[in-house]
């Protein structure tokens, strides 16, 4: 019994060692850091500018392991395990009386050995990469300019409401519109003095002074409310406040700044 065991054990690591894991001696997740470490930057930078997806000369993309499995009319330019016989190998190590790529110059010798090695490994890409050209529908190259971000201002009609004389900026159009629309009534005008703590507390979230109020107060002038908001807006007490709610908006995150 303990022979047949033995036996089995050593069948078990003989298969293991066959393996390609194990054979590549890399995780799936090393060749990932290898990857984008080494070999997509050396793509980026000298070959995806004419060879991605907006141009590819020679029929030839080189952006998703697809296309470099597929090449062009000469072949593959990466047959995965066989760098020797990869075409992407054969161009970057200038060989002569071949084409010789990227034209500006060739590659250092620690990228070429980088590609090597990559291909070698089985050519290693990402299955989380979305790869242009692979799904059942056709990308839309143009589908950013769909997005509301992106479309033209437009000018809405005003809404008509039953107060006009309640109304003083066109927004007060489509706040009492709703209102309307709810049988509800816009609430008292807030005397000078409420106003200025809520609007200071709005947009700074500090009350105002002893000294803002009375200056408010005593400011006859049509432009009084005006003159309140525009320094509110300029203080850097409102940058203060709302900048953490700017920074939510977008998305921003010190989970790796330290």
């Amino acid at each position: 019994m303990p022979v047949r065991f033995g036996f089995l054990l050593f069948c078990f690591a003989v298969l293991q060692v066959g393996s390609p894991a194990f054979v590549r001696g890399e995780s799936s997740d090393s060749r990932e850091v290898f990857f984008e470490k080494h070999v997509r930057p050396l793509l980026v930078k000298h070959c995806l500018e004419c060879h991605g997806p907006k141009k590819q000369q020679a029929g030839l993309r080189l952006d998703g392991r697809k296309f470099l499995m597929e090449g062009n009319e000469n072949g593959p330019a990466v047959v995965a395990g066989k760098p020797d016989d990869s075409r992407l190998m054969d161009v970057v190590k200038y060989v002569e009386g071949d084409i010789q790529m990227p034209p500006a110059g060739k590659l250092a010798a620690e990228d070429v050995a980088a590609l090597e090695k990559w291909i070698q490994s089985g050519a290693y890409w990402p299955e989380s990469d979305k790869v242009p050209g692979t799904d059942s529908k056709a990308e839309d190259s143009n589908a950013w300019k769909k997005h509301w971000a992106f479309q033209p201002i437009q000018g809405p009609a005003l809404p008509e409401v039953i107060r006009p004389n309640w109304v003083k900026t066109p927004v007060d159009h489509f706040i009492l519109d709703q209102l309307e629309e709810h049988d509800l009534q816009p609430a008292p005008e807030a005397d000078r003095a409420t106003w200025l703590r809520r609007v200071t507390f709005d947009l700074t979230g500090l009350p105002p002074t002893l000294v803002e109020v009375q200056s408010f107060l005593a400011d006859d002038s049509a432009t009084a409310w005006a003159n309140v908001v525009d320094r509110l807006l300029s203080s850097p007490r409102y940058g203060e406040r709302w900048g953490r709610y700017w920074l939510d908006v977008a998305r921003y995150a010190d989970t790796k700044g330290y």
